[in-house]
């Protein structure tokens, strides 16, 4: 799966979880970006992208998932094993 495959569907899943539109999330978008991105719907985030690309991040992890490259790098991690 490429870069931006994956990009294009985690792009997706924090639309989801942030209620809002993917076109509003670009490239690089972050919790700094997204105001609505709190740690409730960070969990929702994370839960989706386990589900979707089916993997399962370490609790470690989870803080550091902060922005969508993050995201990216994350599950190619989990899906190159």
């Amino acid at each position: 799966m490429s870069d931006d495959e994956i990009r294009d569907r985690a792009r997706v899943i924090l639309a989801k979880a942030l209620k809002t539109d993917p076109k509003n999330i670009d490239d690089n978008a972050s919790q700094m970006d997204l105001t609505d991105w709190d740690s409730v719907r960070h969990m929702n985030v994370v839960i989706g992208l386990e589900n979707d690309f089916e993997v399962e991040f370490e609790d470690a992890e989870l803080a550091n998932l902060t922005s969508l490259p993050l995201l990216v790098e994350a599950i190619k991690k989990h899906t190159a094993k």
